[in-house]
């Protein structure tokens, strides 16, 4: 008897989820806050076929996925991505500039007397 091409796996993937989790480090706990607080007002839309949820932990955040079809949850992390770029290089761009505090004070001058 030859093989069989048919699988029968069809029926079973169709209402089989794809989940991903993702944990993006950030340098500081307050960045991961920053980053957490803007990337959190999006909510996916009701037409979407994926759930995405996240989480502050510390200085990280946790983003899981869960989506119908690999090609939406792809669609999604794809998405989040160009958001988080974008909330990234705006923490960069704004950030306060730090000062080393061991020469606080430190002031030379090449005419002092």
């Amino acid at each position: 008897m030859p093989p069989s091409t048919d699988s029968g796996s069809e029926e079973h993937t169709e209402n089989k989820s794809t989940e991903a989790t993702l944990k993006i480090p950030f340098e500081s706990a307050k960045s991961a806050e920053i980053a957490y607080r803007v990337l959190s007002v999006d909510k996916e839309p009701r037409r979407n076929f994926v759930q995405k949820e996240l989480r502050l932990v510390g200085d990280q955040i946790e983003v899981h996925f869960i989506a119908d079809q690999v090609k939406n949850l792809r669609t999604a992390i794809t998405s989040f991505f160009g958001a988080l770029l974008l909330c990234t290089d705006t923490i960069k761009e704004f950030a306060p500039i730090t000062t080393d505090n061991d020469n606080a004070g430190a002031y030379t001058s090449a005419n002092s007397t």
